[in-house]
């Protein structure tokens, strides 16, 4: 359950050095092993409860350790879900992943001033493993 990414394109390297190498070094560098990163394309299609998302993979990886990291890191895109159409398939609420992403990508969570589904939110966060934002929500 390895994934090996190629840094190419991903700022700073998607966390690689450029001196880390290439193939299975850089790899293992970046946390994966053997044929891991490099199997993932830079841009990834997801399709959330339904609702389509399209985002680069170092974004979906910027937590360490959270669910996404360890599916777009740490596995091969053939052991992943997928939809008819080949986008990756999560099936977890698609109105409130748009919340997760924005985290995802600025690690900051900006909700309308009336939100209801802060509860849920925080069940959203903790099922992806995104304890910073799981956290923030039950001090809301």
């Amino acid at each position: 359950m390895a994934l090996a990414d190629s840094a190419r394109g991903l700022p700073n390297g998607g966390g690689v050095s450029p001196a880390a190498g290439s193939g299975a070094a850089a790899a293992a560098a970046a946390g994966g092993g053997p044929g891991g990163w490099a199997s993932f394309p830079e841009i990834v299609e997801l399709n959330v409860g339904g609702q389509v998302y399209v985002t680069r993979r170092c974004t979906v990886v910027s937590v360490r350790d959270s669910l996404l990291w360890r599916m777009f890191s740490q596995q091969q895109p053939s052991e992943l879900p997928r939809d008819s159409k080949g986008r990756f398939f999560l099936d977890r609420d698609g109105f409130l992943f748009r919340y997760i992403l924005d985290y995802l990508r600025d690690l900051q969570l900006v909700l309308p001033e009336h939100f209801p589904e802060r509860s849920r939110l925080q069940r959203e966060a903790e099922y992806f493993q995104l304890p910073d934002l799981a956290r923030r929500r039950r001090c809301s």
